[in-house]
């Protein structure tokens, strides 16, 4: 499903499920904006991150209930690279031997796909878990059995590393096809009256990494 399709077929979904949640998307990115995020990461962005975020710059006011997408909050081009730099200072002031001990339990999903570390300067942030540091995104930096631009679940409570999907597309359409068979659902309701999405089986870093190792990168 390519991103416009899935927005469509979403914000669709949205509309009838979950009224209000769809208007806290942001309209698009400026190019500078995206260059300007492409420069301090010091990759090359894949053009289905530009593109993604020419149509919607990530969501407005998510947390702490939630987010737009399954429950997860879409990062705009600050916010994620506000967590990018997060990430980037706790590697600077983390001592190498405390770094050993952060990584001692990191495991990749397929063996050697994902370097196996606890945070890598090559892991863009882009779906957050609400109030956690847990993230679906694009690995530019892959181990040697893994592809640049794979989706991959890393963060604080992520040591078991998996190959998500191929592309930002494949895990948007997999999501687009979980709702409309009734996988995502309303959970709650916040204060400000909003409904509040999550998977039925769980957090959906969780269902979708599980998918993922049983099945292979989702499609």
């Amino acid at each position: 499903m390519n991103l416009d399709a899935f927005f469509a077929t979403y914000r669709g979904w949205l509309q009838g499920v979950a009224p209000g949640v769809d208007a806290t998307l942001r309209g698009p990115a400026t190019e500078a904006e995206v260059d300007r995020y492409e420069e301090t990461v010091g990759a090359e962005l894949p053009a289905e991150l530009r593109q993604l975020w020419a149509i919607h710059d990530g969501e407005a006011e998510a947390e702490p209930s939630g987010g737009t997408i399954g429950g997860l909050v879409f990062l705009g081009v600050a916010e994620s690279l506000r967590e990018w730099a997060d990430w980037s200072s706790l590697r600077d002031e983390t001592s190498d031997e405390d770094m050993q001990a952060l990584r001692m339990f990191s495991a990749s999903v397929p063996a050697d796909a994902i370097q196996q570390e606890y945070t890598a300067a090559g892991w863009l942030p882009i779906l957050k878990e609400s109030m956690e540091g847990n993230y679906l995104g694009l690995d530019l930096a892959p181990g040697p059995g893994g592809q640049p631009g794979q989706v991959i679940n890393f963060g604080r409570d992520e040591d078991r590393k998996a190959v998500i999907s191929r592309s930002m597309s494949d895990l948007l359409g997999f999501i687009a096809s979980e709702a409309q068979q009734g996988e995502i659902v309303v959970s709650s309701v916040e204060p400000r009256g909003l409904p509040v999405l999550a998977h039925r089986r769980g957090r959906l870093i969780s269902v979708v990494r599980r998918l993922a190792e049983s099945r292979g990168p989702l499609a």
